[in-house]
This record gives structure tokens, C-alpha cells and sequence, in this order.
């Protein structure tokens, strides 16, 4: 695990902000004419918007792919690789939406979206609710570009996010907080 950055910017979301991402990506994938049969969720970021995106584009398929990359706030395991795949079978002949919260190096969405190609969909494009100015790889849908680095705090991370920074800090600090 990475140590902890020195200087750290965090920006916090919040739900009604992440739904809105949401159905600014799900427009964007009408007014292009795409029409997936199943959305391809990354575990565990992506679930959110990829069970919004289902309500919004009127799919009843959702599954999950676990691509792991960070282990913490903004600790990074090295190389993103797949730990839990999908089923054999579950994508084959679909076209299919990968779907994660953020695109920050890009590395779990592109693996994501060639092990989805490799099982077999007829046709695969990717979304995120944010894109990272950082990212390699470009989704073909995405809510909003940032053009700042910052870790963002997502609703649905929020109490880890929140827990891992606190923590690292006091143990930064060689402080005792907590009496």
C-alpha cells in the first residue's frame, strides 16, 4: 500500500449530485442511439450508477465486475486486475455498458471493458459518472470532466473515505487523538 500523499484535495459529492451525473450519462447514451442489453456495474463504485443507469435506460440485466486498483483512499494496490470475473457466458452475444463512478488512470475500465470483450459481447462501451483529466483511457459516456486531481468522496464511500483519511492523518502526525 502507498503511503499517504502529503498534500491531499479532496472533494466531497453527495447523492442528488451523483443522480444528476447519472442522467446526464444516460442521456448521452440515448441521443447516440446506444441501446445495451446489460450493464456491467464495477464492483464497488460503479453499482450505483449502474443501477441508476438500469432504471433510467429501462434494462432489467445488472452484474458486477470487481477490477481492483485502490484499497483505500488513494492507495493504489500497483497494477489493476480482475479479482472477481464474470460468470461464463453472462455477456455473450450482448452489448453491454461498463459502467464505474470515476475514470482516475483508467487502467480498471479498460481491463474491464477487454474482459467483456474477450467473454463474448457483440458490442461493449464504457461510462463513468466523472473523468479524470489523469485518465489513459476515455469512456464513451461520462457526466463531467475534471481538469483538477482531487479524491473524490462519494456518498456511497463516504464513511470509509472518511475513516481511512482521519486515520492516516493521526498516524502521520505520531498524535494521540483519541483519550
Amino acid at each position: 500500500m502507498s503511503t499517504f500523499p502529503e498534500k491531499f484535495k479532496c472533494l466531497i459529492t453527495n447523492w442528488n449530485y451523483m443522480d444528476g451525473l447519472c442522467r446526464r450519462v444516460a442521456s448521452q447514451i440515448k441521443e447516440d442511439g446506444f441501446k445495451p442489453g446489460m450493464i456491467v456495474a464495477l464492483a464497488r463504485g460503479g453499482w450505483f450508477a449502474g443501477r441508476v443507469l438500469c432504471d433510467l435506460l429501462d434494462l432489467n440485466d445488472l452484474t458486477s465486475l470487481k477490477v481492483e486498483h485502490y484499497v483505500g483512499t488513494a492507495a493504489k494496490t500497483g497494477e489493476a486486475k480482475i479479482k472477481y470475473p464474470l460468470p461464463d457466458g453472462s455477456v455473450e452475444g450482448k452489448e453491454v455498458l461498463v459502467v464505474d463512478d470515476i475514470a482516475d488512470t483508467g487502467e480498471s475500465l479498460r481491463i474491464a471493458k477487454n474482459h467483456v470483450v474477450e467473454e463474448g459481447a457483440s458490442e461493449v462501451k464504457t461510462a463513468t459518472l466523472q473523468l479524470l483529466y489523469t485518465s489513459k483511457f476515455i469512456p464513451d459516456y461520462f457526466g463531467e470532466y475534471m481538469e483538477e486531481w482531487s479524491w473524490v468522496v462519494f456518498p456511497w464511500n463516504f464513511i470509509e473515505d472518511m475513516i481511512d483519511i482521519i486515520s492516516r492523518l493521526i498516524a502521520r502526525e505520531k498524535k494521540e487523538f483519541w483519550t
